[in-house]
């Protein structure tokens, strides 16, 4: 897949200050996507807060919208695809024996790809005095933005 600059991610970003322009852009994820939005959709989200939910819809709405951006046309994503990809993440995250939540993450950068897309989502998870991310919810982001990630990249 074409690597996804940084621009790209952040020309995103700035856009989606206007709610419309964001909510525009959901908008064709979920047309476009169904098994996509079937996955943000799943119970295994049922963990997540009210706004931890809305920052992994707000991140895979940049993943999928600069992928389409960058390479014209995303192909058609399964659902079973992306569960192939959330088990594989799972089982990498969970071999870990560092129970330092950084130090686990640097191990999915090591010659990644998608290295930018992956460092938003790792920034957005960071939990501080403002974050509105749990530690599991933090998890549970990581891995579902990556296997997001993975499928279209896999498939391109």
């Amino acid at each position: 897949m074409i690597f996804i600059t940084e621009s790209v991610i952040d020309s995103l970003i700035e856009k989606y200050e206007t709610e419309e322009s964001y909510m525009n852009d959901f908008a064709i994820l979920v047309h476009e996507q169904k098994d996509l939005n079937a996955f943000l959709d799943q119970e295994n989200y049922s963990l997540l807060t009210k706004e931890e939910m809305a920052l992994l819809e707000y991140l895979s709405c940049i993943i999928y919208i600069s992928c389409k951006t960058s390479i014209k046309k995303v192909p058609l994503i399964t659902g079973k695809t992306l569960e192939k990809w959330e088990e594989e993440n799972w089982d990498a995250f969970n071999e870990s024996n560092n129970k330092n939540f950084a130090k686990v993450l640097d191990k999915f950068f090591e010659g990644y790809q998608q290295e930018d897309l992956l460092a938003l989502v790792e920034d957005s998870i960071q939990i501080d005095e403002e974050s509105v991310v749990t530690t599991v919810g933090g998890e549970i982001i990581f891995v579902a933005c990556k296997s997001i990630i993975d499928t279209i990249d896999q498939l391109n």
